[in-house]
């Protein structure tokens, strides 16, 4: 400083000036977002354990060793994946982050998969069961709640005893066969949910399945019918159940795909069902009969058979189209709710469109409400093209579509005491509800992203956030107006 003391005071002013200019943006820089990827997606397995560890030879350089992870990163196109090793030296939690490219990754994968797929590996000790508990506890529910009533009944158990007896065992089976058959393998969430849809949704199948096969048989009474339906119907649930896990074993969806299938086979049983209105089966018609000399008009459904059988087809179309959509792209669990709300809302639209315009037959309505799902569902898949909801904001989205709508309704009511036209008027209104509460909340949600990037909307456009505080109406009663609070916030 004796001999440069103007050198010195340079070199301070810029490091002062370069460390001032330079530290919001250095700070705000490194700001980035990862999400946890599956560390072994093709065997269901997120992430690495000790036990696991020790049968695959890996890590063997780290003491202590606790569990391995591995994340996605979006601030590095060359080495997008961090793998995670956890540790406890000493007591103190190690963590060491080694950055891989996507080939790396992939060469890892590979070899860790071959290790796994080796005859001397027991599966046992290296299954994940995340979804195990989840999955016996809902097939244990559609015991209780079908096949331990359904049982008895379709066997034609008379005796009450009989029937309680059979009832407690088949809901006692229920969970005894699900637990023992899942001891022993990998059950992942996605394991959980394809399960749990095949199961409920096969109880469905299985009761317009069996009525179809019986087709029309005016000397089969009520009752026999009905026992063939709900024997139908345990067959369907058994087997939707099995077939459901042993799908989501062998292609190893992740949970969006899995959460997709459901999504689109429940469009499939939607959209048979209303075609089956819309062509005719299921209309009513008027016959005459005759019997020990009276004659007698009876209202019966023309073809009851092919409707419950075009609805069976619907339900195995849409589970087709789920499973090419799983395959085509990744859906992530939070945009499956939301494509679900795309597809009411097209049904919505235009079924109220068509009931605007004078239609009031029921067969009208409801090929109008096919074709509206099927047209909000392709809308819906594109606009969700570039977008990653996380599950938080896929119910988010649901709520927002249901409190817009019931909102609407009630607001009409309150206010349409002296209007004609009710029914229009309040199916109008409430699709109107329902399409700005659902539109608010997806402008209200912002991708994710980094930098500067973070707080940007689609494209890095402003996105609007619409805040209502209905408490504030209270609040404000009888306050002067300089101190009242805001009822509404708009802000972008």
């Amino acid at each position: 400083r004796s001999r440069c003391p103007g050198a010195a005071l340079l070199l301070a002013l810029v490091l002062l000036l370069a460390g001032w200019g330079m530290a919001p943006g250095a700070l705000q820089g490194q700001v980035a977002m990862e999400r946890q990827v599956p560390l072994l997606p093709s065997e269901g397995i997120e992430e690495m354990g000790s036990e696991l560890r020790q049968r695959l030879g890996a890590f063997s350089d780290v003491e202590g060793f606790r569990v391995a992870r591995l994340f996605q990163r979006s601030d590095d196109d060359a080495a997008p994946y961090v793998l995670e090793v956890e540790a406890r030296v000493d007591g103190v939690l190690v963590r060491r982050r080694e950055p891989l490219s996507a080939n790396e990754l992939a060469s890892r994968r590979s070899a860790w998969t071959e290790r796994l797929q080796a005859p001397e590996m027991d599966r046992r000790l290296v299954s994940t069961q995340e979804g195990r508990g989840r999955l016996v506890w809902g097939q244990t529910l559609l015991a209780l709640g079908y096949h331990g009533w359904a049982v008895p009944v379709a066997l034609d158990v008379n005796s009450s005893r009989g029937a309680v007896g059979t009832y407690l065992l088949t809901a006692g089976a229920g969970f005894y066969l699900t637990n023992r058959l899942t001891r022993n393998r990998t059950v992942t969430h996605s394991h959980r949910m394809a399960t749990g849809w095949g199961g409920s949704r096969g109880i469905v199948t299985g009761v317009f399945l069996a009525d179809a096969l019986q087709g029309r048989s005016d000397d089969q009474s009520s009752s026999d019918r009905g026992r063939v339906r709900l024997g139908g119907g345990v067959v369907g649930g058994a087997g939707g159940a099995v077939g459901g896990f042993l799908t989501a074993d062998r292609i190893r969806p992740d949970p969006g795909t899995a959460r997709l299938w459901g999504a689109m086979g429940d469009l499939g049983l939607a959209g048979g069902a209303a075609l089956a209105v819309a062509a005719g089966p299921w209309s009513e018609e008027e016959v005459v009969r005759q019997g020990d000399g009276f004659e007698f008009t009876e209202t019966r459904r023309r073809n009851p058979a092919l409707g419950s059988g075009l609805l069976v087809a619907g339900g195995a179309v849409g589970t087709g189209a789920g499973l090419w959509l799983g395959g085509r792209r990744a859906y992530s669990e939070g945009d499956v709710p939301a494509l679900r709300s795309a597809m009411v809302l097209g049904t919505q639209s235009v079924v109220t469109a068509t009931r605007l315009a004078g239609a009031d037959d029921q067969r009208a309505l409801a090929g109008a409400g096919l074709a509206g799902a099927v047209a909000g569902t392709v809308l819906g898949d594109r606009v969700l093209r570039d977008r990653e909801l996380t599950i938080g904001e896929g119910l988010q989205l649901n709520a927002a579509h249901v409190a817009g709508g019931a909102t609407a309704l009630g607001l009409t009511y309150l206010a349409a005491d002296e209007m004609g036209g009710r029914s229009r008027l309040y199916l109008a209104t409430s699709t109107a509800g329902s399409l700005l509460g659902a539109g608010l909340m997806w402008r209200s949600m912002r991708p994710v992203g980094t930098g500067a990037d973070a707080g940007a909307g689609r494209g890095g456009a402003a996105s609007a956030r619409v805040h209502l505080d209905p408490v504030a109406l209270f609040l404000n009663g009888g306050a002067d107006t300089r101190q009242m609070a805001p009822v509404l916030r708009v802000t972008w």
